[in-house]
Parts: structure tokens; sequence; C-alpha cells
């Protein structure tokens, strides 16, 4: 069975960017901390695991500012209505519902990564689709921004699986979502 993985940073105070979007934050955290000098952030480790990828427009217009594409030749899907420049062959723009979508994505890949946008997340996690959330929390108080989460969001009962101590203290938590494993 596939499984679909948000995998991604929060502050303490649970916003994803800045009001404007930016996620320069972490940059700087990156930059402040021990994180930099570690080779155990988690991440080689989780991306070596994913067969493909999906996020909103605008994180993908994000990325594309890092200059080269960071996803290898992992297929990636974009959900837009809008034309965009394609940073990668392995990249695809999708425009459709979002139930098709994943169920697509589940009948062809086994771990998908759920990488953002906020509004993408939230409408994931609405519909019920992610199993599984890997949050790390930046050791930063941002006052405001893009949540995570969004104030009118059904309970969703969560499965401690797993908590890891990052460098420059930053936290990995592990959960499952116990509404979408029961489907």
């Amino acid at each position: 069975m596939s499984e679909l993985l948000l995998y991604i940073a929060a502050s303490v105070d649970g916003f994803i960017a800045t009001p404007d979007g930016g996620v320069d934050w972490l940059d700087e955290f990156q930059q402040e901390s021990d994180v930099a000098n570690s080779d155990d952030d988690g991440f080689d480790e989780f991306f070596a695991s994913v067969d493909c990828l999906v996020m909103g427009s605008r994180t993908y217009e994000q990325v594309l500012e890092f200059g080269a594409w960071p996803y290898e030749d992992r297929p990636t899907y974009v959900l837009t209505s809008r034309e965009l420049p394609l940073a990668s062959d392995a990249v695809s723009l999708v425009d459709g519902e979002l139930a098709e979508l994943v169920a697509d994505l589940r009948a062809n890949h086994d771990r998908i990564w759920l990488v953002g946008g906020g509004a993408l997340v939230r409408s994931m996690l609405r519909a019920n689709c992610v199993d599984e959330l890997r949050l790390h929390l930046v050791p930063v108080i941002l006052g405001g921004g893009i949540s995570l989460f969004g104030t009118d969001e059904p309970r969703r009962d969560l499965e401690l699986l797993e908590t890891t101590t990052r460098g420059g203290g930053l936290v990995e938590l592990r959960y499952r979502i116990e509404s979408a494993t029961e489907r």
C-alpha cells in the first residue's frame, strides 16, 4: 500500500513561512546553528525513500528560485492551473481534482512526499489523504505568517512513532495520522 508523507519544517508557533511566503528564516537557522555542520539532518535518508514529490505552484516557484533543480530525476507533480516553466523532464504540471490526483499517485508510487505549500497541505489533510506527518520543529517563534494548519481543520488523531533531536535544537516528530489510515 502506498503512503503519502508530509515532511515539513515549521516554527515552534506553527508557521511554515513568513506572511509574504518567505522561507529565508530556515536558511538563517541553518547558518546560525550547528545543523549546517551536521551530516545527520535526516533529509538525505528521507529523500532516498520517496518515489515522487507533489507540491503546489507557489512552492514550486520558490524552489525554482534556488537555481539548480534539487530533486534530481524524481517524478514531481505540481498542482496548478497556470503554465509554468519546467525545471526538469521529471516535472509534470497537473490540474484537476485532488481526489483523482491522489488516487493516481497512489496507484503509481509507493512513497509520495507532500512537499507543500500551506494551502495544498491543508487541502490534503482535509481530504484525509496524508498518512504520516514528519514535522521538523525549528526553535524560532515567527509570530505570524502562513500556518501549517488552518483554524477550521477537522480533528485528526496522531500516533507518535518517533522523536529525534537534530542539531541546533531542531526536533523531528514523526506521527501516523490515525484518521488517514482508517480509510
